[in-house]
């Protein structure tokens, strides 16, 4: 196991910045996810990682270790393409072992190693068996196996279940956080499925335009987003332009006709009266009935629902602004009904309108 750092990452191509001065300490043992949308440059980072781009400035460290002019196959690093990439003319057992071969590892201990690995990614009895022979469940686990077979510092993790059907790939990521978590690897996993990064990370780093916005735990990226990038990007919600009419918490701001209090998301207390700002609204915060504690009051006409499952998705009209709240599945709402909505203060984020990295 392994720290990785990253310090003033920069690369460009041509006028596109894919990383832009990205810095970033990823722990020793820990499942590291970079999110963001597609082409917003983390698998650029990622391959920078393992060494297959060099970047046109800035380091990488693997702990104290300097590997920024190093190939990739110096680094000890293992990665899991998107593709998986494996070797259409060879077996299970010999996609496997193709990195132990290269090693120059002895035969015997090539079987035992490869053995080993396939009874831990439970592919034992399909050794024999090719590619195409393979679900995409198993293929993936082959492509994962062969990375596990030469024992990695590093193991790096480029969206490797977007190939797969939506039961496997929930069942997939947590066999995969799962295996890490008993090897205790250093892991980056790179993935713009917001649902699969915040399940599966330690920690997750959004990014966007090569920008890194913001790093932390799952629970502190989406209750206390930086910016708005970050507060529109993970998970569903509302979200409303207004004026600051009182900065001292809990701000009061206006939108339209609307008036209603909430919180300033923890980096930004420097806003002041008159400030423009955005309200962000999570539909599972609101509720029918008036919860306990400081909250505030939506009344409105009920203009679209729609049943998920564990929620009903309903859309309200509010003084002209369209609000998304979820209720119980239980509960009948009409279209063309008026309610009458609450959530929290504290679930009523507020951000800087013009906030951006």
């Amino acid at each position: 196991m392994v720290k990785v750092v990253l310090k003033g990452i920069t690369k460009r191509f041509g006028d596109v910045v894919a990383a832009g001065n990205v810095n970033l300490e990823i722990k020793d043992g820990e499942f590291f996810t970079l999110l963001g949308p597609s082409g917003c440059g983390k698998t650029t980072t990622l391959r920078i990682i393992a060494g297959l781009e060099q970047p046109d400035e800035g380091r990488v460290y693997f702990g104290d270790r300097d590997v920024t002019d190093l190939p990739p196959y110096k680094r000890n690093t293992g990665m899991v393409f998107q593709n998986y990439a494996l070797w259409p003319h060879m077996s299970v057992f010999d996609n496997i072992a193709y990195g132990l071969k290269v090693r120059k590892v002895p035969k015997e201990e090539i079987k035992e190693r490869v053995q080993r690995v396939l009874d831990l990614v439970k592919l034992r009895g399909l050794e024999r068996r090719f590619p195409s022979q393979l679900s995409g469940g198993q293929q993936q686990r082959v492509a994962l196996a062969r990375v596990l077979v030469v024992e990695p510092e590093v193991l790096l993790l480029d969206e490797p279940l977007s190939n797969l059907d939506a039961k496997l790939r929930i069942e997939m990521r947590e066999e995969i956080k799962d295996l890490q978590r008993r090897l205790k690897i250093t892991t980056i996993y790179v993935t713009h499925d917001q649902e699969e990064a915040m399940v599966i990370s330690d920690r997750v780093a959004i990014q966007n335009k090569g920008v890194i916005h913001q790093v932390g735990d799952p629970g502190e990226v989406y209750n206390r987003p930086k910016d708005l990038f970050v507060a529109t990007f993970i998970g569903r919600g509302t979200l409303l332009e207004g004026i600051v009419e009182r900065e001292e918490e809990p701000a009061r701001i206006r939108v339209g006709d609307l008036i209603f209090q909430g919180r300033f998301s923890s980096d930004h207390k420097k806003v002041k009266r008159g400030d423009k700002v955005a309200c962000v609204l999570r539909p599972e915060n609101f509720s029918l009935e008036k919860p306990k504690g400081p909250s505030n009051l939506f009344e409105g006409v009920v203009e679209w629902t729609a049943f998920v499952g564990p929620y009903t998705e309903v859309r309200v009209s509010v003084g002209g602004n369209k609000i998304l709240i979820d209720v119980p599945p239980d509960v009948k709402v009409s279209v063309g009904e008026r309610i009458r909505v609450y959530i929290p203060q504290e679930d009523t984020i507020i951000l800087p309108l013009e906030e951006s990295p």
